[in-house]
């Protein structure tokens, strides 16, 4: 599988027009906390609880590396994920036993971004990339490596730097413009859709 690119922050709203409620919840956390989707929709209903009771600070711990992570959710976000529970997950699958797959939400990402469009490899792993992007921006690459759970600053760059450069090394496409072009697909979209 080629890897996950970089998607601008302002798109991936456009993305979660067409997307399912509760896989957009799910890409809402990624986005906002750099978490990897299989510990978004690993959440129990139980950290949210005490994460309410920590201004809103999740504890968890990552399947890939088995470290301890801590993410900040948003007030805003909080409160949808909290009404959206289930009993036992924050994003519960179609057994009230397992959690949602990362696949369903891999398969919608897909879905929208075929619907609307929009090329490259987009996947869940992309909002690892556009958070790391946007917390470069903000604070520096040390505070992504710190975010991201990295060992080895060339990883880091790999994700702090996703939005200057593709797979390919080529310069990544003008913001504006991909926005742009999404906008307007969405438009269209929904357009036809209408006229159902």
């Amino acid at each position: 599988m080629s890897k996950s690119e970089y998607l601008p922050p302002e798109c991936w709203g456009k993305l979660y027009d067409v997307m399912q409620p509760q896989n957009v919840n799910a890409m809402r956390v990624a986005l906002e906390t750099g978490m990897r989707i299989d510990d978004v929709l690993s959440l129990r209903t139980e950290q949210l609880k005490n994460a309410q009771k920590r201004k809103n600070v999740i504890e968890y711990l990552a399947k890939k590396t088995g470290k301890k992570g801590k993410a900040k959710l948003s007030a805003d976000l909080m409160r949808v994920l909290v009404a959206g529970s289930g009993d036992v997950w924050v994003f519960p699958g179609r057994s009230a036993t397992k959690h949602r797959t990362r696949q369903t939400v891999y398969k919608d990402v897909k879905k929208a971004t075929r619907l609307l469009g929009v090329e490259g490899q987009i996947s869940p792993h992309s909002a690892r990339k556009t958070f790391a992007v946007e917390l470069r921006k903000k604070s520096g690459v040390n505070e992504v490596q710190k975010a991201l759970q990295h060992t080895n600053p060339e990883t880091t760059n790999l994700y702090a730097f996703a939005d200057v450069a593709s797979k390919s090394g080529a310069v990544a496409r003008d913001i504006d413009e991909l926005a742009e072009q999404i906008a307007r697909k969405v438009v269209e979209k929904m357009r036809l859709l209408s006229e159902l």
